[in-house]
């Protein structure tokens, strides 16, 4: 949980070369609401913030570790003479805003805004997402100028919860580490599947010959280097920023790939602390949902032994048992980024109601149940594994007609793991493989999106195979054809819902702009599923019954999770 950094640092906070954009708050804690919701039952808890996370928030920022860096460079310590052309601009479903990054190169916080477009209208602050369907790359790659992803939020992303740690919509990262050297050295920054060796080189070079001299390591850590923080025996270093001894390292002896997951070390601590409020409990106190649960004396969290599932049933039965609610009203709190009602009314008891109902199979079409708390569990509203939405099919079917995804060729694990190259993703393992199931959709027939499928029983990532091997084959699946393979397709990782105003556009497409898309997108596949017409349809679905009906509610229960998460 985090603590706010020094006072010192945080009154410095321009972030540098902002362009139009000029003004950065870049301390993080726990606590990030803005607005003037009351605390449900004591101040947030307050702990030290390790000195990893100060320190990766600054290599978070840092625009010297992408391939344009290291070709356009004159020293690792002087400004680039021209900027990579990708960060001149950000995408946004609006049209485009200038860059906070001009000038330089990318960085992680180039896909992972949060108040760089805080009071710009049609932009506004988010939780570490972008405002673009699929992120931008710096060089076009395998025929792709865009990720097959959008930026999926990263706050919330290690809140405590059972089962295993997946990152990514499909999985392919284990830990933090995983996801920041992977990241570093792959097409986000600019770097081919061939020049992993040279990324690891690079970035350690920028980490040996810092000098501490930019506004950024003034800001962050009173302009020391890095090679001084990793080293950790300078006097100059103040507790805030200093590592424990079994964390640093000397650069000077370190070799590259040491150096790199000492880079990976502090910038994963950085992660983990990005979350939303919550309160010494360790219960969420900020949005108009939390408070209406605290005001009716309904369960905030699961109990001790509890799951987060059978938690969210609980709360059903007494959300439905409810009399006289007290509802929250704008008299109770207010939002400093949003423009709507901080409240809970009526309309949002609804949509809770239809939130958290499981249909019964089989009983009818118009049950008013979205058994949306199947995956997305309160009180983190995600389960944290991967279930197939149908968003891959929507967008196969809507360029080559309905049925074509069904009809889609997906080979067994034999036929996949005998043509590698054929279909898989491309890494440094297998740089000529050609993606095509890992693509969007687009003319040529054979590409599609597969998510999971991609990522599993592929040895060319081993480490997060055992925890997906254990979701995947779960109690009760058959996993006896291929181990499961089939299980996985179109399958991507649950998001969280909190504060999900800030992270639009929505699913891993980015295919739907705002809550009515996403619920007429869950009333359409729902139906088509029970009528056997949606491929490796998820077995939740069986308990969904929505109708048009049920879109007001639904949109206005998903608004009153908004809380004012602003980093700072």
């Amino acid at each position: 949980m985090r603590q706010a950094i020094a006072v010192r640092r945080k009154a410095g906070r321009m972030m540098l070369a902002m362009g139009a954009m000029t003004m950065l708050s870049c301390a993080v804690i726990i606590g990030c609401g803005s607005g003037t919701a009351p605390s449900l039952g004591g101040e947030a808890e307050t702990k030290v913030t390790p000195a990893a996370d100060p320190i990766g928030e600054r290599l978070f920022l840092d625009t010297r570790f992408s391939e344009y860096f290291a070709t356009h460079m004159t020293n690792v310590n002087a400004p680039l003479t021209t900027g990579d052309p990708v960060v001149a601009t950000v995408q946004t479903a609006n049209g485009p805003l200038p860059g906070p990054f001009a000038g330089q190169s990318i960085n992680c916080r180039s896909c992972h805004f949060v108040t760089e477009f805080q009071g710009v209208a049609n932009a506004g602050n988010r939780t570490y997402a972008d405002f673009t369907t699929r992120s931008p790359l710096p060089l076009s790659q395998n025929g792709l100028d865009a990720t097959p992803r959008n930026a999926m939020q990263m706050v919330g992303t290690f809140a405590p919860h059972s089962g295993p740690q997946f990152l990514h919509f499909d999985g392919e990262f284990a830990t933090g580490i995983d996801l920041v050297v992977g990241t570093l050295t792959g097409r986000n920054f600019g770097w081919k599947p061939t020049e992993y060796d040279a990324a690891i080189a690079h970035i350690a070079r920028v980490i040996r010959e810092d000098d501490g001299s930019s506004q950024l390591a003034a800001d962050r850590s009173d302009g020391l280097s890095y090679g001084i923080l990793f080293k950790g025996t300078d006097s100059r270093i103040t507790s805030d920023i200093l590592l424990p001894a079994s964390q640093r390292i000397d650069v000077t002896t370190a070799t590259d790939t040491q150096i790199v997951n000492e880079v990976a070390l502090c910038m994963a601590q950085y992660f983990e602390d990005l979350q939303f409020k919550h309160d010494n409990f360790g219960r969420y106190d900020t949005s108009p949902y939390d408070l209406f649960l605290n005001a009716n004396h309904l369960p905030l969290a699961p109990l001790v032994g509890e799951t987060d599932l059978a938690y969210s049933q609980r709360l059903y039965l007494q959300v439905v048992a409810l009399n006289n609610p007290i509802y929250i009203t704008p008299a109770d709190g207010t939002y400093a980024y949003h423009s709507f009602d901080f409240k809970f009314g009526a309309l949002e008891l609804q949509g809770l109601k239809i939130f958290l109902k499981a249909a019964a199979s089989g009983s009818g079409t118009d049950q008013h149940a979205g058994n949306c708390a199947a995956c997305h569990t309160p009180p983190n509203f995600s389960d944290f594994v991967f279930h197939n939405t149908g968003v891959s099919q929507e967008e196969y079917d809507g360029v080559h007609g309905s049925g074509a995804f069904a009809a889609l060729h997906v080979p067994g694990l034999s036929e996949r793991s005998a043509a590698y190259d054929q279909y898989l993703p491309s890494n440094p393992a297998h740089p000529n493989a050609s993606e095509a199931l890992r693509r969007p959709a687009g003319t040529n027939a054979n590409y599609a999106d597969l998510g999971l499928w991609n990522i599993y029983l592929n040895p060319a990532y081993p480490n997060p195979q055992a925890n997906i091997k254990s979701v995947v084959c779960a109690t009760g699946v058959d996993c006896s054809v291929d181990s499961g393979l089939a299980l996985t397709i179109a399958e991507f990782k649950t998001p969280l819902l909190r504060d999900l105003v800030d992270s639009a556009p929505y699913f891993h497409n980015g295919s739907a702009a705002k809550f009515d898309d996403v619920v007429n997108h869950y009333i359409a596949f729902s139906a088509l599923a029970k009528a056997g017409g949606m491929r490796n349809a998820p077995a939740q679905f069986a308990n969904m019954s929505l109708s048009a009906d049920d879109l007001q509610a639904l949109v206005a229960f998903l608004t009153s999770i908004t809380e004012d998460y602003d980093d700072a």
